[in-house]
């Protein structure tokens, strides 16, 4: 697997992929939180390469996040193995989420014919792949924040980045 950091107004990513795609975009909140997010990945892989120059496409389109456009990051391929396969369904419903929108935790249970509300919001927090599986733009269905596990200040941030404002 490889892997680079990405720097951003706010912070940095981790960024890791295999050969099958991006597994890894990962906020980093401490200077030694690489070791920490490679932890779970380290069960399947021991073996990781720092290399920039794999992640020219990811970084481009992160550019264009960062820098206000709307980026849906439909053509990066994922890989998913981080994952089960419900995660991963919640996942791939909350990519459908248009930038600049937002979606509750009830509408994502709805659309997967679930009742599991709160198991949404579990398999969101366990997303691995943050802006590119957009759980920021996942909210409670009265319209409050919600929670986020990179922290409620970068959900603040990333929704703000987008135009949408939540009390």
């Amino acid at each position: 697997m490889f892997f680079t950091t990405y720097e951003f107004p706010e912070g940095k990513l981790l960024l890791v992929k295999s050969e099958r795609g991006l597994v890894l975009a990962h906020y980093l909140r401490t200077p030694d939180g690489i070791e920490k997010a490679l932890k779970p990945l380290r069960r399947n892989c021991t073996d990781f390469e720092h290399k920039d120059d794999r992640f020219l496409e990811e970084k481009r389109l992160f550019d264009r996040y960062f820098k206000g456009k709307q980026e849906h990051f439909a053509s990066l391929a994922l890989d998913l193995r981080l994952g089960t396969p419900y995660q991963q369904r919640v996942w791939e419903a909350a990519r459908t989420i248009p930038y600049g929108k937002v979606a509750a935790y009830k509408d994502i249970a709805l659309k997967l014919d679930s009742r599991g509300y709160q198991s949404v919001g579990q398999a969101l927090n366990r997303n691995p792949l943050i802006i590119v599986v957009p759980c920021h733009r996942v909210i409670s269905a009265d319209g409050s924040i919600g929670g986020f596990g990179a922290g409620l200040e970068l959900k603040r941030y990333l929704l703000g980045s987008e135009g949408i404002t939540i009390p």
